[in-house]
């Protein structure tokens, strides 16, 4: 007989989850790969107008943003993904992609990631918040050792790190 395993039942609250500071960025990780059983991730983020990361890539995970409040617009596999409240979103792991807040308001998505481990790489790279809010402007630059840390592991990548493109057969 084949045991399968599944996760616990449990609750976050955008009040109680750990919350994080990094790019600009409030990230309130609500749950995490040992809660999930590995399956996925979510955080909550809040971004300020403009605000958003680089081009970068999750070379084995897919990424889905939900949006909740404000308006981003995802750049990925050569399409404009332009998305507001109640919009889905997705990248499909190894693909080079970004996003901006093209509101004139604070963007706060809901941000999934299947299977979970990319909010290890930022629980390890980021600061603790001492708010729930965003964290002061330019905290950690783009050369900062909290983001060079953020940007160089198995789960996120700058997109110009040539390990972390592995060529893939994509359905049409």
């Amino acid at each position: 007989m084949t045991t399968i395993r599944t996760s616990k039942p449990f609750n976050s609250t955008s009040k109680k989850a750990p919350a994080y500071w990094l790019l600009d960025i409030l990230w309130v990780v609500h749950a995490t790969g040992e809660q999930t059983q590995g399956n996925y991730s979510m955080i909550e983020q809040w971004m300020s107008p403009d605000g958003g990361p680089p081009p970068h890539v999750h070379p084995y995970a897919d990424e889905s943003f939900w949006v909740i409040e404000g308006e981003m617009t995802v750049k990925v596999g050569g399409k404009t993904l332009v998305l507001v409240p109640g919009s889905l979103g997705h990248v499909p792991r190894n693909t080079v992609h970004s996003f901006k807040v093209t509101s004139k308001a604070v963007c706060r998505i809901l941000n999934y990631y299947t299977p979970a481990g990319f909010e290890q790489c930022l629980i390890g790279s980021a600061r603790l918040a001492k708010r729930r809010e965003l964290p002061p402007a330019g905290l950690d630059p783009l050369d900062s050792p909290q983001v060079a840390r953020f940007f160089a592991n198995y789960w996120v990548a700058q997109a110009n790190v040539p390990w972390a493109i592995q060529k893939l057969d994509r359905a049409d």
